[in-house]
């Protein structure tokens, strides 16, 4: 029995069936997870090395060569990026896109298992780690002040940080929590180099003899028949008295040369610091929480700040707990304007329908929405789809679409209404006539969203959701169109106000602009030459147009913050870069044409996660010269327009300094606007060569920076040991390394338990103000006498490049340049790419030349779209087939699908809006969207033309009657857009693309179908 029926004589199955739809929307809205963006899968990792001494090509031949290797036997690696330093290196590892997510774990657990495998042919002192540095952004960020006067005790605060952090850590639903800018402590042992020279002592025997007095160890266990009691010695390095007490050296059998005596001994934060945290310009300690996936983030939230204010309480005046960034905040906005969007678009197309269609319309219209929203969030709570943005704005993209469906269901009741059948027998009808039809429209769109949806990659990812809302409504509104609707209309019969058949022509109406109309209509299927030239005119305009579009990749993120990385000179020390820093912020503030609420200062790594798609601030080492910082404003609209001119004036009033001032993007991450990679075997000739591309991209008008991986130049001090002297003074090679290496940089010899933490030992050389008195300087024993190691070599100063880069096992030099905020890369790229062309056409052999950055992300997101969308285009003219029951009549709605993708070109240039990949994404679902009213056109056409032999006067006849029903399905669909068309920043291109799209789709369904169909049939 048709469902239709069973709801028509039995009310209350009906009733019970919109009850349970209502319900379970309203629980899902409550269960259904709430986040701010998309869950990506984790794609990227970092493998860090830390080889401490080794030059870059040590770390190169020895580490990376081997590690890649390895990497390289794990079939889901996509690519492999390295850079090495001087006894650092990071490796990028990134997965395919065709790597399915449940899979992901499993990925990275066998490139784990190569790591570990990779160890064995790596050096004895070579350190490895795997880094996840992708998963859920941050969530929450606290700092830790000091609120007094004075110099702040980095140590305490970084306790009290460090507390509070395994506090959310514990707090439920956290999936990670990190602490930033913490004071590591240390007990440090500074030996005096002339007190020990005079007693014929080195820095390795001292620290030997200190290891060989940490007491710090089980001795054994004492069994009997009853109790078994363990047996250890008394920890002896439990104050700094004691570790100063202990003996190092005795004379004459009575004398004891204690350690206090030849050094000073004391507690301190480790100099220097790897990173520093500054908080509106203040030193500060971070506490960074990242939320898991699928849950509520504001109900989270609400948890770990009652956790935080409790903490706060507890602490002394002096400290306090501040919350620096909320995601939460960024997540109610969103949600209240995405809410107030559907209630705004929901009540335009109501009063649309209702001046449009008369009350009865409306009536439908405003039953259907929501529960259409309420089948959405049914279908994502059965999913595991979380609400955020892009999820969120797939159904108010699809308010305008849902009642499509509804709107041809009732105009078709209204006509056989008024064709003389009773309401029961035209349901009936209406629905054995239209289910077809708009099934197969349906199906159209949801294969033309379904590339974006089963899309592979970050970019297909992030719109997902978005795609996936979109198909649920869609068909969601065709159940409700077929078995829902009809049986609204009967029950509204039964009221007296719908009883009067006059109420049938429900409406506006206007019989002269009818009658105009008419003769247009007759005059352009005279010769239906002419409605095709007329429904050509716009799709014709949109590809002529598509040239002079301007190109981006994805939007900026409207969000009230923007990102500053400044870098100094390779040999800045982390103090300078801290002082440069303070200055730079006082001008920052002075030249900001706009208000700025608080910044947050990275001196010494780049940032953390903090938004979705900032990756590469995994470890702080290795970047004492540079400082990354976010800054909040006051309004997003004065910071845009404030920010190039603020970033052009900082740049010209510190030429010495490399400052970028930019805007936050949203999309997957993109390290440079303009990004090229050249490849071969001889660093020498790619620093050249990188060079000479750096001087081709200065010439362009947007770009205000370039750097390239290889002109980076550090000075550094190498020993060219005496090899001679060496042998002739019996100093052993590895001894003279060790004392230099311990004089500098120090060694760990113990701990000290302090409270619950336990407090590194490390023995170092006193410090002197001349840094080559500091290394030419050190006692060295001999056999026979005390040499100096300025005795053994000489000691030079050098400059080399800082680092070297890898791709894919080559050797690299990317170059990369950075334009203005208010530019587009596309331009640059455009700008340049005669003089890049001749660049790529003079490489010597061997080196080649290969486009990354923006650019190569652009395309490969791209790509992904279109490798997915040739399947479901085959499905898309599968549907069409069946349900037209004909080739031909299938090739004309395929050729309506190809000239609406121009109809998209003029949507963005009506909007002003860039082609990226979200408008991309419109102009993919638009193909699906606008040939749903020609294939409902074309139905009304053949219906009437297998009743009775059709001529031109009937068809214009069919044609008039889906006017009304196209056009007003044509204005709702635009008024559902027309919240994104006003407000949204990040979806404003695929907006303009689908709402232009569907008014250009109208005069093809209206003029060009009929056309085709009077010169198919040839009708005269």
């Amino acid at each position: 029995m048709n469902p239709i029926e069973i709801f028509l004589e039995r009310p209350r199955v009906f009733i019970l069936t919109i009850i349970f739809i209502l319900i379970s929307g309203f629980f899902a809205l409550n269960s259904v997870p709430r986040q701010e963006n998309p869950e990506l899968a984790q794609r990227w990792s970092n493998v860090q090395v830390i080889y401490p001494g080794a030059s870059p090509e040590r770390i190169e031949t020895q580490v990376l060569e081997p590690l890649e290797a390895k990497l390289r036997e794990v079939f889901e690696v996509r690519r492999l990026v390295s850079s090495a330093s001087d006894g650092f290196s990071l490796t990028l590892v990134e997965l395919k896109e065709d790597v399915d997510p449940s899979l992901i774990e499993d990925a990275w657990s066998e490139v784990q298992d190569k790591i570990d495998q990779a160890k064995v042919s790596l050096p004895r002192n070579v350190d490895t780690e795997l880094i996840r540095s992708s998963g859920p952004p941050a969530t929450l960020i606290y700092a830790i002040k000091w609120m007094e006067d004075g110099p702040p005790p980095k140590i305490l605060m970084t306790r009290v940080a460090d507390d509070l952090r395994l506090e959310l850590a514990y707090g439920g639903g956290t999936d990670k929590a990190f602490l930033f800018g913490g004071t590591e402590e240390e007990v440090l042992i500074e030996i005096d180099n002339a007190r020990i020279s005079s007693m014929g002592l080195s820095f390795q025997e001292i620290a030997n003899r200190v290891q060989a007095l940490d007491n710090k160890r089980p001795i054994g266990v004492f069994t009997d028949k009853s109790s078994e009691i363990l047996v250890k010695s008394k920890d002896n390095f439990r104050t700094i008295q004691e570790i100063e007490d202990l003996p190092i050296e005795t004379f004459d059998g009575t004398e004891i040369v204690r350690l206090g005596d030849i050094a000073g001994v004391k507690k301190t934060p480790r100099i220097p610091s790897e990173e520093i945290i500054y908080v509106d310009g203040q030193p500060a300690i971070l506490i960074q929480v990242h939320a898991a996936f699928q849950q509520r983030i504001d109900l989270y939230v609400n948890n770990l700040e009652k956790i935080a204010e409790a903490y706060d309480k507890n602490l002394p005046d002096e400290l306090s707990v501040v919350k620096l960034y909320d995601e939460s905040f960024y997540l109610n906005q969103k949600f209240d304007n995405l809410s107030w969007s559907i209630f705004f678009a929901t009540n335009i197309v109501i009063l649309l329908s209702f001046f449009l269609l008369g009350l009865r319309s409306a009536l439908i219209v405003g039953v259907t929405i929501p529960l259409t929203i309420c089948l959405v969030l049914l279908g994502c709570n059965l999913l595991g789809l979380p609400l955020h943005q892009t999820s969120m704005t797939g159904i108010i993209i699809a308010l305008g679409l849902l009642i499509d469906n509804a709107i041809i269901m009732v105009e078709d009741y209204k006509f056989r209404r008024r064709s003389g059948h009773a309401p029961r027998s035209a349901a009936l009808i209406s629905f054995k006539h239209l289910w077809v039809p708009l099934a197969a429209a349906t199906a159209t769109t949801a294969f033309a969203f379904l590339p974006i949806a089963a899309g592979k990659g970050p970019s297909s990812e992030f719109v997902g959701g978005m795609a996936i809302t979109v198909i649920l409504s869609v068909c969601g509104s065709l159940f409700l169109a077929l078995f829902i609707t009809p049986v609204f209309l009967n029950l509204l019969e039964k009221i007296p106000l719908f009883k009067n058949q006059k109420l049938a022509t429900e409406g506006y109406s206007n019989e002269d602009l009818a009658r105009h109309y008419r003769n247009f209509l007759k005059w352009s299927f005279d010769k239906p030459r002419r409605g095709i030239l007329l429904a050509l005119i716009l799709p014709t305009i949109g590809f002529l147009a598509f040239p002079l579009l301007k190109q981006d990749f994805f939007p900026e993120l409207d969000r009230n913050m923007f990102r500053v990385i400044v870098e100094l000179p390779p040999n800045s020390s982390i103090d300078a870069t801290e002082k440069e820093i303070l200055r730079l912020r006082e001008e920052m503030y002075e030249k900001a044409g706009f208000e700025i609420k608080s910044d947050v200062w990275f001196i010494g790594r780049n940032l953390p996660r903090v938004l979705y798609n900032v990756i590469g601030g995994d470890s702080p080492l290795g970047n004492n010269n540079l400082a990354d910082a976010f800054f909040i404003s006051e309004d997003y609209s004065k910071m845009m327009k404030g920010l190039p001119a603020l970033a052009r004036s900082m740049v010209e009033t510190n030429p010495d300094l490399r400052i970028i001032i930019d805007k936050f993007d949203s999309g997957p991450p993109v390290f440079a606007a303009v990004e090229y990679r050249i490849l071969g075997d001889d660093p020498k000739v790619l620093q050249v060569l990188g060079e000479q591309l750096e001087l081709i991209m200065n010439n362009a008008p947007d770009v205000f920076l370039t750097r390239a991986d290889l002109s980076q130049i550090s000075a550094k001090f190498e020993i060219d040991f005496n090899n001679s002297q060496l042998l002739l003074s019996g100093v052993n090679t590895q001894v003279l390394l060790n004392e230099i290496s311990i004089a500098t940089q120090g060694i760990n010899v113990g701990t000290m338990l302090d409270g619950n933490k336990e407090i590194p030992l490390r023995i170092r050389g006193m410090k002197y103000q001349d840094l080559n008195d500091s290394i030419q300087y050190i006692s060295i024993p001999g056999d026979n006498s005390l040499n100096y190691s300025s005795s053994f070599g000489e000691l030079k100063l050098t400059s080399k490049p800082t680092s070297l880069a890898r791709f894919e096992g080559s050797k690299s030099n990317t170059v990369q340049g950075w334009i203005w905020p208010d530019k587009l890369a596309s331009g640059t790229e455009r700008f340049i790419k005669t003089s890049i062309d001749k660049f790529k056409d003079s490489l010597p052999p061997g080196y080649q030349l290969e486009l990354s950055g923006e650019a190569e992300s652009r395309s490969e997101s791209q790509s992904q779209i279109f490798s997915s969308a040739a399947i479901f285009f085959i499905l898309i003219i599968i549907a069409l087939i069946s349900a037209l029951n004909s080739f031909r009549e299938a090739t004309i709605i395929l050729s309506v699908a190809i000239l609406c993708s121009g109809l998209a070109f003029v949507g963005l240039v009506m909007g002003n809006a860039n082609f990226g990949f979200i408008g991309l994404v419109g102009a993919v679902g638009l193909v699906g969207l606008s040939i749903n009213d020609s294939i409902v056109v074309l139905s009304h056409i053949k219906e009437a033309n297998e009743n009775n032999d059709l001529t031109k006067d009937g068809l214009i006849d069919v044609v008039m009657r889906s006017t009304r029903h196209i056009i007003t399905t044509s204005v709702t669909t635009v008024g559902g857009f027309l919240p994104l068309l006003v407000s949204s920043i990040f979806f404003k291109p695929l907006a303009w693309a689908m709402a232009g799209g569907v008014f250009g789709a109208t005069i093809i369904a209206l003029f060009y179908i009929p056309s085709l169909y009077l010169i198919k049939e040839k009708i005269t």
